[in-house]
């Protein structure tokens, strides 16, 4: 394992910006993704930074040719990895059940099952990431990933899960928003400061829901971290310098 000490030496903090809720909009004009994806992707872009998007699965069930085009073109360029992030991201607000907590393995390792063969078929690419809805799993989930060797990178993944040899757990160690969909660069720099020197930092957001003012939230937060000589990687890129 790469240690806290040899990361920073090396070139500074690792950071992965985990970006959740991808689904297919109703607008051409942004090839389904909407306008505050096309904006994040561009302010990546702009920043040079690689980044990581989440897709709800069942938008592949029913998306356009525009967005799995843009989806490809996105994936194929190195900027961002896509990644698994349910299939329905459905949740019982009453009883707390959610796709990956409370559900039986089957159901879990086939939810999984079918969102991986979704994005081979439609995408021709099979996502080698997860993180399951709300961040919510259980002991059915850690199970369910142990038949998929090929997802090997679980984002915020439930704490000492058992997983296979060559998967990791990204945890989580800072908030990037503060409250949920609000990026907050005050907050944000004052929580980093106090413990600056971890090995990586997986940031989660959604973008999705950001206004332009949350969205400068978000611009300053990556200003600040580069300036601390962050290297922005994806969380499959991130795995290989782990192991």
């Amino acid at each position: 394992m790469l240690s806290s000490a040899n990361a920073m030496e090396a070139e500074g903090p690792l950071v992965v910006i985990k970006a959740d809720d991808l689904i297919c909009r109703d607008d051409p004009s942004t090839a389904g993704f909407g306008s505050g994806w096309n904006r994040f992707v561009e302010i990546a872009d702009e920043a040079g930074i690689k980044v990581s998007v989440g897709i709800i699965c069942n938008s592949l069930s029913k998306g356009t040719p525009e967005y799995f085009a843009r989806i490809r073109a996105l994936h194929d360029s190195g900027q961002v990895e896509f990644w698994n992030h349910g299939y329905t991201h459905g949740r019982n607000k009453e009883t707390g059940v959610s796709e990956f907590k409370g559900p039986d393995f089957e159901t879990q390792l086939d939810t999984l099952i079918r969102s991986q063969a979704l994005a081979k078929e439609k995408l021709g690419f099979a996502f080698q990431s997860f993180g399951s809805p709300y961040n919510a799993n259980d002991a059915n989930t850690v199970r369910a990933l142990r038949e998929l060797p090929e997802i090997t990178s679980w984002m915020y993944g439930s704490k000492n899960a058992d997983l296979l040899p060559g998967q990791v757990n990204l945890k989580r160690s800072l908030n990037m928003e503060q409250p949920v969909h609000h990026p907050n660069f005050e907050a944000f720099k004052r929580d980093f400061l106090k413990q600056p020197d971890q090995a990586y930092y997986v940031l989660q957001g959604h973008p999705g829901g950001w206004d332009e003012a949350r969205f400068e939230q978000f611009q300053q937060i990556v200003a600040f971290l580069q300036e601390q000589g962050a290297v922005f990687v994806t969380p499959s890129e991130l795995r290989e310098r782990l192991l």
